[in-house]
């Protein structure tokens, strides 16, 4: 059994294995590479360091077996609930949001790969925009209100004059068009009903991030006649991730309007 010392010399994080909990409870599965570009450490092996301690010591659990490797999938690490009572006896985790992640290691493959998507528009829109860019995930929003339902997979403000605001949503090759245009009509009755009016700032602009240029086109497709009907200011782009980070663009807006 161990004595009290070693309970404690365990319990003690550095600020860096804080950092990567904090990382985990917004986007709920990440990977070692998304997690470096997350802290803007450029020691993979750091992160990777980090990773090992808390895992070993059970904060966070990790998923990956055999078939990873035959598919190239990189591993995928999640809070454990010691983890989310850690963030939560030093303020970073909300009750609401703790009982919501609190199961995470039973996901399925289907979300796990969708969290690491979300990460992965995250850190390309960061990419491409800098500092001027702050990104909220779906876990941070759960506290508001006045944003719609279902909430938006990213919500991301750029600090410009004025402030440009965005509610992001990925769009896959694998999920239906109509999907997309369920998601708009709600997008249209929420910026109809007011509610976001209680925030005094302008309804955010909506963009569809895409994973491929054939699903941009097929969604672009589907979502036109929709926009067309649009009463109001309501703006919805398209984007793709290859967009955001091809650095020989020469254009400071890699969003396409439908």
């Amino acid at each position: 059994m161990k004595n009290v010392e070693e309970k404690k010399k365990e319990r003690k994080l550095n600020k860096g294995q804080v950092a990567v909990l904090k990382l985990l409870y917004r986007y709920r599965f990440t990977t070692s590479e998304l997690l470096a570009k997350a802290e803007n450490q450029k020691h993979l092996q750091v992160t990777r360091s980090r990773l090992a301690t808390l895992e070993k010591q059970g904060y966070i659990g990790k998923r990956y077996d055999n078939s990873y490797k035959l598919l190239g999938k990189f591993a995928s690490y999640y809070l454990l609930p010691k983890g989310l009572q850690y963030l939560k006896s030093i303020e970073a985790a909300e009750p609401q949001i703790i009982k919501m992640v609190y199961n995470d290691r039973k996901a399925s493959d289907k979300f796990v790969d969708f969290c690491l998507q979300v990460c992965r528009i995250a850190q390309a829109l960061i990419s491409f925009y800098g500092e001027e860019a702050k990104i909220f995930t779906r876990t941070e929003l759960l506290d508001y209100d006045y944003f719609p339902q279902p909430q938006p997979d990213l919500y991301m403000s750029i600090k410009r004059k004025p402030v440009r605001h965005y509610f992001v949503d990925l769009y896959d090759d694998n999920t239906p068009a109509f999907v997309m245009a369920k998601k708009l009509r709600q997008y249209i009755d929420h910026h109809e009903s007011g509610e976001w009016d209680s925030t005094d700032s302008a309804y955010p602009e909506i963009v569809i991030a895409c994973t491929s240029p054939a699903a941009e086109r097929r969604v672009r497709k589907k979502l036109l006649p929709l926009v067309e009907g649009v009463q109001g200011n309501l703006t919805v782009y398209t984007v793709t991730e290859a967009r955001l980070l091809d650095e020989s663009a020469i254009s400071d807006n890699p969003f396409k309007t439908i």
